[in-house]
């Protein structure tokens, strides 16, 4: 794993909204094209490298790589026609969302993963899924707590996950 931003990669800034294209590294500045096409300075230290193929996926088909599409098949004999159901699994562990996240503190990797798990809530609420599996790992319990806070402020359904898959590390997330 790259830890070093170079000229190239892809950021997002830590201290504002939106991110964009590394152009130049000089010291401990980078100089950053943006969404909206301005060039920015800004300090290594307020930027996280973005994984590159997230992006792209995210960009591409509204799905992040941590997801899998699951379809729930009903048996030909059964007497219940229902449509398949659709269901989203993310893993919100840092390390599929950042390259480099090792100069980042507790606190900021914590706003970081609550921030994607946001904007997936948004995407998912957007389609027709059935149900999210947030995938959050057990810890301390801080992520799961912040989790729960954030579905409870959407107003979600949800509930602990299968504790023989997830071990108690998931939360399961229903949409109506």
């Amino acid at each position: 794993m790259d830890n070093n931003i170079k000229a190239g990669d892809y950021v997002d800034f830590l201290d504002s909204q939106g991110g964009g294209e590394v152009k130049s590294v000089n010291n401990n500045n980078a100089v950053i094209l943006t969404k909206d096409g301005f060039e920015e300075e800004h300090h290594l230290t307020k930027l996280v490298k973005v994984n590159y193929d997230l992006n792209k996926t995210l960009k591409s088909t509204y799905i992040p790589s941590g997801f899998k599409k699951v379809s729930k098949k009903t048996d030909k004999n059964s007497i219940f026609k229902s449509k398949s159901k659709l269901i989203w699994e993310i893993d919100i562990h840092i390390e599929n969302l950042v390259d480099n996240y090792y100069h980042l503190s507790n606190y900021e990797i914590v706003n970081y993963q609550l921030e994607k798990c946001e904007e997936i809530l948004h995407k998912a609420l957007q389609s027709k899924i059935h149900k999210l599996v947030i995938i959050h790992g057990k810890g301390q319990g801080v992520l799961r707590k912040e989790v729960h806070h954030l579905l409870y402020s959407f107003r979600l359904d949800f509930k602990d996950s299968d504790y023989l898959k997830y071990s108690g590390g998931a939360t399961d997330v229903f949409f109506r």
